[in-house]
């Protein structure tokens, strides 16, 4: 061999040459050499094994060499197949040079050939060596890696510094789409995934014993790259392992990013942000948890940036609730958050977590976006304490402010008025015109009463068309004075839309500390002054006496005593005639109930009948009237009176609204034997307005019975000319107000000309009540009135007085 080192010798660099541009044609070695540096090495390396190869020195430190040289080969991955491979290819472009070496005899060129075989099969020999003693030691890493790592939930890894494979689990390759088994064949990680950021962190654990981070790992038998953790850890390598191992563990995050997603996205829905803070300046804010405080997401954020955020008026209380959260550990409360023009409100709650010392070392927190739900608060809060048609604080609220007024005012030794204010004939409104205009009608008034009391005091809708006013009395001031000006601001006319209405209120007066202390007791004594009002034709005022309440007192005992009366029959009608204006004949008569009482003679209806309306008495009046009626009609007809008159009963709107009263009406006649011709029913118009669909088809019912229908006291109500003709009535009577001022008052004139014009029109008759005087009659017969009734000829007298002087038998 010596022999053949200097002629070879000479021949070194372009054989290294060639033997590297053979192996790179190869991709498989292209892979295991990263650059040209690493190339450069390789064949410097390669040009002195080369040298020594033929040198002749093959001791000790000659199979040391060798040796190390194959555990690298098989460190690397190079499989045998490959090593062997390239000393094949070494003695084939070896041999023919020996061959044509000049000088050499044919013994002396086989001697060297032998030789040169000799010396490769030993190296090989060698190499084979290492490569077994590398498996035997994988295998003990292995066995030792696999009892330690093979069963936990995360992928685990154990690498050379050069990323070859030593030790690969079950969860790892489940992640890399492979078999353990497959992993483990100490093959580089390059083989079968993007690195990405893996070879920095391996780095960073051999210089620092650990490593950690977050990577995108993209397998090439995955589809699509896997979130994952990183760690990286340098294992502690026993005595003859010169190369470092790493333990590499990978986490993976699709279903925590997930999680995160899911949850990120339940907190836009739920409005909900949270924090996080290790108090190292820069808490962490969920997006939502920014979008609710204004603040840019993603942008740093410091705890001063929250007190930005916060509204200026509640920022000391946000900064003050703060500090006690991070002295108690815990804080709630609510805060406005000024985010531009807009304001929101954001419950705020938060836990701070401290170490022993009791410095805060960690806190967490949430943020709920509440506006909604305080608008909604809001809202209730208006629904529960004001009136949601007019505004006005309703009953239960009004009465604890008007409580709070007099207390104030029993402090300071004043005076207070408290007005109960009823709307007249608001009923009739309601019903004639429908409740959409009742209701703005209402709100008017709320309108004019708040006006009027000019924000000094209580003004409250108790309910329906009742209001209450509370007002302390200033020396000197005059509570009637302020009764008086609510009558007057309510008497001018209302307009609603096209509609124009002048609506009369009653008012009741009392005053603090003379008729009570409390709000309940001053209401109970000027409702009792508002009913009075009420019985005297309403529109005025009139402060509260004790002697109110003995009235009341009555009103109720004449209830009871008006429903013992009706169920025994101790009521009893009398009759006023009705005359023909051109003839002065009897034309009919109207019954009229009249009630004498064994303890307290003869009641007016002008008090009873509204008693009766309130106890619910009146259908069971109604029907009693109609029977009498009709049983006295038989009476006189028994009695020989050749023509008995037609008897006009008056029927009340709920008499008239109540179930099968056409039914009941029939049923009566036939009783008595009488023919419906015989009666006339009298009709208010409110009856005709509470439900013109049913009042049309009772009365239509009725008509066709025979019954004879007409309108009482037209032109007091609301009815409508359009409405008025559907109905099929015969009379419109006019109403006793209008006929006793018609002769002083222009306005009543011209109402009394304007429905004798239209009945005429409509082809009905005209009956004027109230006539007292010659001149009214006068007048009447110019207007071309067709009857009439009142004092003039007749009060209403008892059925035997009325046959004595307008019967003839």
């Amino acid at each position: 061999m010596r022999s053949l080192h200097d002629a070879l010798g000479t021949q070194a660099h372009g054989f290294v040459e060639g033997f590297y541009r053979h192996l790179l044609s190869f991709p498989e070695m292209r892979a295991l050499l990263p650059d040209d540096e690493a190339l450069h090495r390789l064949k410097t390396l390669q040009m002195r094994y080369f040298l020594r190869l033929t040198k002749g020195t093959y001791d000790e430190a000659y199979g040391d060499e060798r040796q190390h040289v194959g555990l690298a080969h098989a460190r690397i991955g190079l499989s045998p197949g490959w090593y062997l491979g390239a000393y094949s290819h070494y003695l084939t472009e070896l041999l023919p040079r020996i061959t044509r070496l000049p000088g050499l005899t044919p013994e002396q060129r086989n001697d060297a050939i032998q030789a040169l075989i000799k010396v490769v099969l030993l190296d090989i020999g060698l190499a084979i060596d290492s490569y077994i003693t590398h498996r035997d030691t994988l295998i003990t890493e292995l066995r030792d890696y696999g009892a330690a790592f093979a069963h936990l939930p995360h992928g685990t890894l154990v690498v050379t510094d050069e990323l070859n494979v030593v030790f690969a689990n079950q969860a790892f390759a489940q992640l890399a789409g492979q078999t353990p088994m497959a992993l483990a064949k100490g093959d580089p990680l390059p083989a079968f995934m993007d690195v990405g950021s893996l070879p920095a962190l391996v780095k960073q654990a051999l210089q620092h014993q650990h490593a950690k981070g977050r990577s995108q790992l993209h397998f090439h038998a995955q589809a699509l790259a896997i979130p994952v953790s990183i760690t990286v850890h340098s294992l502690q390598q026993p005595d003859g392992h010169a190369q470092p191992r790493l333990l590499i563990t990978v986490e993976d995050l699709r279903k925590q990013e997930q999680l995160n997603r899911d949850l990120l996205n339940a907190q836009e829905v739920a409005n909900i942000g949270t924090w996080l803070s290790y108090f190292d300046g820069k808490p962490s804010l969920t997006p939502q948890a920014a979008r609710i405080l204004g603040w840019p997401v993603g942008q740093p954020f410091e705890f001063a940036d929250l007190l930005g955020c916060v509204h200026a008026e509640d920022r000391a209380y946000a900064d003050a609730q703060w500090k006690e959260g991070l002295a108690t550990g815990r804080y709630a409360f609510e805060m406005r958050i000024q985010d531009g023009t807009s304001v929101r409100w954001v419950d705020a709650l938060g836990t701070i977590e401290r170490d022993a010392t009791g410095k805060p070392v960690r806190g967490y927190g949430t943020l709920l976006d509440i506006t909604e739900r305080k608008r909604t608060e809001q809202r209730m809060k208006k629904l529960a304490f004001f009136d949601a048609l007019t505004g006005l604080p309703n009953r239960f609220h009004g009465i604890d402010l008007a409580q709070r007024l007099l207390d104030i005012a029993g402090q300071r030794g004043q005076q207070a008025t408290v007005l109960f204010v009823d709307l007249d004939r608001f009923k009739e409104i309601n019903d004639s015109q429908g409740h959409l205009v009742g209701d703005d009608l209402l709100a008017e008034v709320a309108r004019r009463c708040e006006r009027t009391l000019g924000g000094d005091g209580v003004v409250a809708r108790l309910g329906g068309d009742e209001f209450m006013f509370v007002r302390t009395l200033a020396e000197g001031n005059d509570a009637m004075a302020l009764a008086h000006e609510f009558c007057s601001t309510l008497a001018s006319p209302l307009r609603v839309d096209d509609l124009c209405f002048e609506v009369r209120a009653s008012v009741g007066v009392a005053l603090y500390p003379m008729h009570g202390h409390s709000v309940d007791e001053l209401l109970q004594r000027a409702d009792i002054a508002m009913y009075q009002v009420k019985t005297q034709g309403g529109g005025n005022c009139q402060l509260y006496d004790a002697q109110m309440g003995h009235r009341l007192q009555r009103r109720i005992a004449l209830g009871a005593k008006l429903e013992e009366a009706l169920a025994q029959s101790r009521l009893e009608l009398h009759f006023q005639p009705k005359i023909a204006i051109d003839s002065y004949a009897l034309y009919g008569v109207e019954a009229l109930a009249r009630w004498h009482d064994e303890e307290w003679g003869w009641v007016s209806p002008a008090e009873f009948i509204p008693v009766a309306e309130e106890r619910g008495l009146i259908i069971a009046l109604g029907d009693w009237s109609l029977d009498a009626a009709a049983r006295q009609w038989r009476a006189w007809s028994s009695a020989g009176i050749a023509q008995p008159p037609v008897i006009a009963v008056n029927v009340s709107a709920a008499q008239m609204m109540s179930d099968a009263f056409s039914e009941r009406a029939l049923a009566i006649m036939r009783t008595h034997d009488v023919s419906p011709r015989f009666i006339e029913l009298e009709i208010t118009e409110s009856a005709l307005m509470h439900d013109p669909a049913k009042a049309k088809r009772v009365a239509s019912q009725l008509v066709e019975q025979g019954f004879t229908l007409s309108i009482d006291d037209f032109g007091t109500g609301y009815s409508s000319l359009a409405r008025l003709q559907s109905f099929p009535v015969s009379r419109l009577k006019i109403d006793m107000s209008f006929v006793r001022g018609m002769l002083s008052e222009p306005g009543s004139l011209a109402i009394v000309t304007a429905v004798i014009g239209l009945a005429h029109a409509l082809k009905l008759r005209t009956v004027a009540e109230g006539v007292e005087t010659q001149s009214q009659l006068e007048k009447l017969r110019d207007l071309h009135c067709d009857e009439v009734q009142g004092y003039l000829f007749s009060k209403a007298v008892p059925a035997a007085e009325l046959a004595r002087d307008w019967l003839p038998l």
